[in-house]
């Protein structure tokens, strides 16, 4: 499926093409190893197999002091 990627802003981020359907919680990584999480489904009304996903960046484990 075709995904284009928003921000919490509403600002175009890019587009992700995958195999599985994703659903609010899930996590991935785009082509430049940015993981995000999906906090939105949105379809588009012109195209059904098309929706844009509401996304926010995951911020990178924080390693703990030793």
């Amino acid at each position: 499926m075709q995904y284009v990627l928003i921000d919490a802003h509403q600002r175009f981020l890019g587009t992700l093409k995958s195999e599985k359907a994703l659903a609010v919680g899930d996590t991935f990584e785009n082509t430049n190893a940015q993981s995000y999480t999906v906090i939105g489904l949105n379809w588009f009304k012109q195209d059904p197999r098309t929706q844009s996903l509401t996304v926010i960046p995951m911020q990178p484990a924080v390693k703990a002091a030793t």
